[in-house]
């Protein structure tokens, strides 16, 4: 029994090593998996990171170049606008005139030539004498707003081709207003599309991204790379659009109207002008950025984890191994151990054995106070019984009377042990004197209805007498005292008639006592 239990508690504890380095691995190798997603996830947020701050980097530059060129031209505009009203100017010739009113601002590079219309749109002068001044600028929408709202300030339209030059401009235009608040015409001038575009194209962004310049109303003016087809477009209904409205400047990741690719934005409305820039990064550029590092991650992780998944099996198939050996010398051990503390005749656990519980659970009881109760019990005119039946049929009733002792005594809770010839003792740790006495009772009956065959002078049938007793220990009690007070009570039981249960009475038993077979 006892190398059953070693052997029941050597695979416990293999199994439950094997599980520990089953979890040491699965641990090992999620925490691998949580390192390569953590180090894959830093990447790719890194990525993004980087190329939003590139994307905002190059939207402020490109947004001081266009707003310096457009507001540098729209000063020029406003000093022609207040200056054709002067009637000091107006009584020069027409060449000082057009020296007065026009700067070299009308004469840098991608700039357009600049006219005056009158309020018919018909064209009074322009900065450069040698353009036509037969062509009529009614029909332009900056002309248009300009007339029909006196507060709209500086008007840009556009992209189209210009009358005058025949190349494709932006038109920048300013209101002139009569001394009686009545439209007097416009002052208007142009830049150059392909000026922009030189100055995006000397500004490196990645595949699949784009620089976009956009009237406010949503009309696409520039875009680099250059799609001839895409320019003049109008996206105000478009999902990026509309989230460009919605702030003055900021970075959004949405799907562009044209193509429906995905991409980071970084956008600004330039001030007090009608305009806006955008840099467009393709989340495909930004991928390719961190994706090759991140397969390396990932190619790394797998193996480490592979490496790790088969090193915790070698260790399990190595644990079985060492365990299998371990639990054989264990087996052996404890196989010698039981035969020193078990009753080779009947099982049960021998006197050595109840030496060893009986002193420990006194010691128990006396640490919390509760009772301890001891039975022993003997086999009814033993000694008569072998001189009849032989010693062989005297063994069968030891092994009956450990029979009714093993069904009844829960070993989880007490002890029952054979302690020498026909004796045997029960130690019921925690019981007082009523469940014991129940114990007892049930033992005496089942050993009576068993009907094993005695002499006829003593019963026809083999009984059992049992004494018990039952303390509280204190500091002066004694195992040994415990066992006098269940052997009085045993003496008890014999001289009473034999067959009955007798429960001492401590403190009124005397100090020995003899009991006779």
């Amino acid at each position: 029994m006892r190398a059953r239990w070693v052997n029941a508690a050597t695979a416990h504890l293999q199994d439950r090593a094997s599980r520990l380095i089953a979890i040491l691995g699965v641990s090992v190798t999620a925490g691998l998996c949580a390192l390569g997603i953590y180090l894959i996830c830093d990447l790719r947020d890194g990525a993004w990171h980087q190329a939003e701050q590139n994307a905002q980097n190059l939207l402020s530059l490109i947004e001081q170049s266009v707003a310096r060129n457009v507001e540098m031209y729209d000063l020029s505009l406003r000093a022609v606008a207040e200056g054709v009203r002067n009637p000091r100017i107006a009584a020069l010739d027409p060449e000082m005139r057009r020296l007065i009113l026009f700067d070299r601002a009308a004469t840098a590079p991608g700039l357009g030539k600049m006219f005056v219309t009158d309020e018919t749109g018909r064209i009074l002068i322009g900065s450069d004498p040698s353009a036509s001044t037969e062509a009529n600028l009614s029909a332009n929408p900056d002309f248009q707003a300009l007339r029909n709202d006196p507060a709209l300030g500086l008007a840009v339209s556009g992209p189209r081709i210009s009358r005058v030059s025949g190349t494709q401009i932006m038109a920048l235009s300013r209101r002139i207003t009569n001394p009686d608040g009545s439209f007097g015409g416009v002052v208007s001038g142009a830049i150059h599309l392909p000026y922009f575009r030189a100055l995006f194209e000397r500004l490196h962004i990645g595949r699949g991204s784009a620089i976009n310049l956009f009237q406010a109303d949503g009309t696409l003016i520039v875009r680099h790379p250059h799609i001839a087809h895409l320019v003049g477009r109008n996206i105000a209904q478009g999902a990026t659009f509309q989230r460009f409205r919605q702030a003055q400047r900021g970075v959004i990741v949405e799907r562009s109207a044209v193509d429906r690719a995905q991409r980071l934005y970084a956008f600004a409305h330039l001030a007090d002008l009608p305009l806006l820039v955008d840099v467009a990064v393709s989340a495909e550029s930004i991928r390719a950025t961190w994706w090759p590092r991140a397969q390396m991650v990932i190619a790394l992780t797998l193996g480490l984890s592979a490496a790790t998944l088969s090193l915790t099996l070698l260790l399990q198939r190595e644990n079985v191994r060492r365990a299998a050996a371990e639990a054989s010398s264990r087996a052996a051990t404890a196989e010698l151990a039981t035969l020193a503390l078990t009753d080779s005749l009947t099982g049960l656990p021998n006197r050595r054995r109840y030496d060893e519980f009986l002193a420990k659970e006194m010691r128990r009881s006396l640490r919390t106070r509760t009772p301890i109760s001891l039975l022993l019990i003997d086999a009814d005119r033993f000694k008569l019984f072998n001189d009849q039946f032989g010693h062989q049929h005297g063994d069968a009733v030891l092994r009956a009377v450990a029979g009714c002792l093993t069904q009844l005594v829960d070993p989880l809770d007490a002890l029952a042990c054979r302690i020498g010839g026909e004796e045997f003792a029960v130690v019921l740790p925690g019981a007082g004197t009523a469940e014991a006495r129940s114990v007892a009772e049930r033992i005496r009956r089942e050993m009576a209805l068993r009907q094993i065959p005695h002499a006829d002078e003593v019963g026809g049938v083999v009984t059992l007498s049992v004494g018990g007793a039952t303390r509280v220990p204190d500091a002066d009690d004694s195992p040994e005292r415990l066992f006098r007070e269940a052997d009085a009570a045993l003496y008890e039981a014999k001289r009473s008639g034999r067959n009955r249960v007798r429960f001492s009475e401590p403190d009124a038993l005397p100090e020995t006592l003899q009991r006779s077979a």
